[in-house]
């Protein structure tokens, strides 16, 4: 078994997830309005930015307006999971579970369908979400750490 050495501990621990809480949720309610405001257009910048890397499919245009429903409110639920947890680290350290658990989802189906389909944004969105469920994990082990009193040294 790896064991990970983590030194923070107490206040410090305490405000270093708090922040990282807070940037998430500022990522996570800017690209659930991209997505909601402007889904073709989203997609189609993606598809270009792909295009830097090799030849990938285009993604397909959002004819399917619930499952844009349901996605942005997937983005709305992460937004307030993030800023709940971040009101207070300790109490609220769970709900960082919740939301490692719907990254862990998001990722390994969009690497499902981009084997499938070749897209790049399902590729971009499996790398992402799947590192911000290596971040989520590791602020969840953090917050545990935030009720504990500092080292000395």
């Amino acid at each position: 078994m790896v064991r990970i050495r983590i030194p923070m501990t107490g206040e410090k621990a305490e405000r270093f997830v708090r922040f990282n809480l807070l940037l998430m949720a500022g990522g996570f309610a800017l690209v659930g309005f991209f997505f909601i405001a402007w889904p073709d257009g989203t997609l189609a910048r993606l598809t270009e930015f792909g295009d830097n890397f090799g030849d990938f499919a285009p993604a397909p245009e959002t004819d399917q307006r619930l499952w844009l429903s349901l996605g942005f409110a997937y983005m709305v639920v992460i937004t307030f999971l993030a800023l709940i947890a971040a009101s207070d680290v300790i109490r609220y350290r769970p709900m960082l579970l919740a939301l490692a658990a719907g990254k862990a989802a998001s990722s390994a189906t969009s690497f499902v369908f981009f084997a499938q389909d070749d897209v790049f944004a399902y590729l971009l969105n499996g790398i992402v979400d799947g590192s911000l469920v290596g971040a989520t994990l590791l602020l969840y082990a953090l917050a545990g750490r935030a009720g504990a009193p500092a080292s000395p040294g």
